[in-house]
């Protein structure tokens, strides 16, 4: 994975991935040219993440992450996303409020 310095990547390091950090300084530009697509989907995340929900908990943060992810990916469907969600709720098992709520295992 190739990524921008920020110290928080570090530790991938500890979970098996190979890591290259790339320091760029303090010119903004030079890594949006870099990371094009990184800066284009973070910036997307939280966007979304505040104009849709108004503050996330770290609880449900990865629950968030997988609706943004699906959104992202399905991006270019549009016209198909309602039959897409239809779909895969039909073809899921239901989710009650206790397990929806219930911490996520590790």
């Amino acid at each position: 994975m190739h990524t921008d310095g920020l110290d928080g990547y570090r530790p991938l390091a500890k979970v098996g991935v190979r890591h290259e950090r790339r320091v760029l300084g303090s010119d903004r530009s030079r890594s949006v040219r870099m990371f094009p697509w990184s800066h284009a989907v973070f910036s997307n995340l939280k966007s979304w993440l505040r104009g849709t929900f108004h503050g996330v908990s770290p609880k449900h943060l990865p629950r968030y992450l997988d609706e943004f992810a699906f959104r992202f990916n399905e991006r270019w469907r549009e016209d198909l996303l309602g039959g897409l969600i239809v779909a895969r709720a039909l073809a899921s098992s239901p989710l009650p409020y206790f397990r929806l709520t219930a911490e996520l295992e590790a």
